[in-house]
């Protein structure tokens, strides 16, 4: 249940807390007690006029924060909650906060901009401060593009059928791989004379052997430049938890997503107090780990209609700005739409490869497999063969 909801009248994000007391300020009145109910008009007007955060559904109601009895500490956060005349689940099937989700759940993909947990978070907060301050962006910015982005979430979907076990199969035969396939060259056909070499690196050959078969997966998967390198344990992740689900597509995002690495990169790469907190060997792999970064590069672009330009222009507004700016102004929640991308592109891409001429998914006993049968094949070895 999200803790934090839009309101369509003030076109500002609050927590329950927040409302609350802004309701109070509205109407005149005390806010109320953790145990003092809620006035009907109130809850008429919360319902009316509060949105999600995530699929913009009204409906809402609000779950008071709860303390132990024992110990007087919060047990249970304030949250909202949405429900349907009819008491059903008032959310959209492919929203975040659809389902049975706790209360303090927050969506992987929302940022919270007001955090200052390192010193790129801590710039960030400053530019989103800056941006607002001087009428560059706003939460209403914030909202639109989550709202574009639930769009392309309804209207993009897959579903995943992904083997689990291919990613880690895929990534054992890339490292062993020793280059692309040529198919010009001519394979020495094995006998039992050249296995029979002094030397003769059977190992090799077999690995060689298993790879030259599933050559045409290799070779898609380089022409697309995608490795399974450090990805491979998340995809398989994915392709468990989703198994058989309709997801997001994200390739319907791949225009957007080039754009935001360029500005983010260019943001790491040329604004300091973001530089400094990088690494300096490659901006690019700082960029993916820097979820903040990635977020206001996204909103920067969004505002600007995705053009990169108008963004790099809007940001070196912001940060050429050296007035006094307020912090406070940061305590908005923002979007980084590509969140998983890579992992969630290279599922979407290995399903389209399907079906793998394989059956066990595990490139070492395959070798093994191969080296077994030539060796019953061409009889016993001598002992220098491997």
């Amino acid at each position: 249940m999200p803790i934090t909801a839009f309101s369509a009248s003030r076109e500002i994000e609050l927590d329950v807390n927040q409302l609350l007391e802004d309701l109070a300020q509205r109407t005149q009145q005390p806010t109320p007690g953790k145990s003092t109910p809620i006035p009907d008009d109130w809850k008429t007007f919360i319902w009316d006029d509060i949105e999600c955060p995530a699929c913009f559904c009204r409906g809402a109601e609000v779950v008071r924060a709860s303390n132990s009895k024992e110990t007087g500490q919060e047990i249970r956060q304030a949250y909202f909650r949405f429900q349907k005349s009819s008491g059903a689940d008032g959310h959209h099937p492919f929203c975040d906060f659809a389902g049975n989700v706790p209360a303090d759940h927050i969506p992987e993909n929302l940022v919270q901009f007001s955090s200052a947990k390192d010193g790129v978070s801590k710039a960030i907060r400053e530019l989103v401060c800056r941006g607002i301050q001087l009428g560059v962006l706003g939460q209403r910015d914030i909202r639109a593009m989550r709202e574009w982005y639930f769009q392309r979430k309804v209207t993009s979907r897959f579903v995943v059928i992904l083997d689990p076990r291919a990613p880690k199969w895929i990534e054992s035969l890339q490292r062993m791989r020793a280059g692309p396939w040529n198919k010009a060259s001519e394979a020495i056909v094995l006998s039992k004379a050249i296995i029979e070499i002094p030397g003769f690196d059977l190992a090799t050959t077999a690995r060689e052997a298993v790879t030259r078969r599933h050559h045409a997966l290799l070779d898609a998967l380089l022409e697309k430049r995608v490795w399974m390198h450090g990805t491979a344990p998340r995809i398989e992740k994915l392709a468990v938890e989703y198994q058989g689900k309709a997801v997001f597509d994200p390739s319907s995002l791949q225009h957007e997503y080039q754009r935001a690495q360029v500005l983010a990169t260019f943001i790491c790469r040329n604004y300091a107090p973001v530089a400094s907190a990088t690494s300096k060997s490659d901006a690019g792999v700082s960029v993916k780990g820097a979820r903040p970064l990635l977020a206001f590069s996204s909103l920067l672009l969004f505002i600007s209609e995705w053009d990169l330009n108008r963004a790099s222009n809007l940001f070196a507004k912001i940060a050429s700005d050296v007035s006094a700016v307020d912090l406070s102004l940061g305590n908005v929640i923002g979007l980084n739409p590509f969140h998983d991308f890579e992992a969630w592109s290279a599922l979407k891409l290995l399903q389209g490869l399907m079906p793998f001429d394989s059956e066990i998914f595990d490139a070492k006993a395959e070798v093994e497999r191969w080296i077994g049968e030539t060796k019953s094949t061409y009889g016993a070895l001598s002992q220098d063969s491997n």
